[in-house]
């Protein structure tokens, strides 16, 4: 159970960016980019601590089934530091998939004729 919502986790994590960008191209009044930030960002933390919790979960229900004790400093830094800076791991993973995003809207802007009478001058 531990390992299926570990993944489960994490993929939303991994799907949310886009999922984010491509809302923002299909209507821009729904999704003005403050709002892409907070929801990548809250979202993101929230997401990053469970998976993080079902991780450790898991680790805790294997050492116990083969009777290993787990060390004492185990998890303790991980958790403090995801738990205060996780958020930044939402817009750190949003960066490249924003670039696409740009990448895309420049080449959209180039093949309307737009771009074009800016590159002949």
């Amino acid at each position: 159970m531990n390992d299926a919502a570990f993944i489960v986790y994490i993929g939303v994590f991994l799907v949310l960016p886009p999922v984010l960008l491509m809302t923002r191209l299909l209507d821009k009044a729904r999704m003005p980019w403050v709002l892409l930030l907070a929801v990548s960002m809250i979202v993101g933390w929230l997401l990053v601590n469970l998976a993080h919790v079902f991780y450790v979960n898991g680790l805790l229900m294997q050492m116990s089934a083969t009777g290993e004790g787990m060390p004492r400093s185990h998890g303790y830094a991980t958790n403090d530091i995801l738990f205060a800076f996780g958020w930044l791991l939402g817009p750190a993973y949003l960066v490249p998939w924003l670039f696409l995003y740009c990448c895309y809207l420049f080449v959209r802007w180039m093949l309307a004729g737009r771009g074009g009478q800016v590159m002949r001058r």
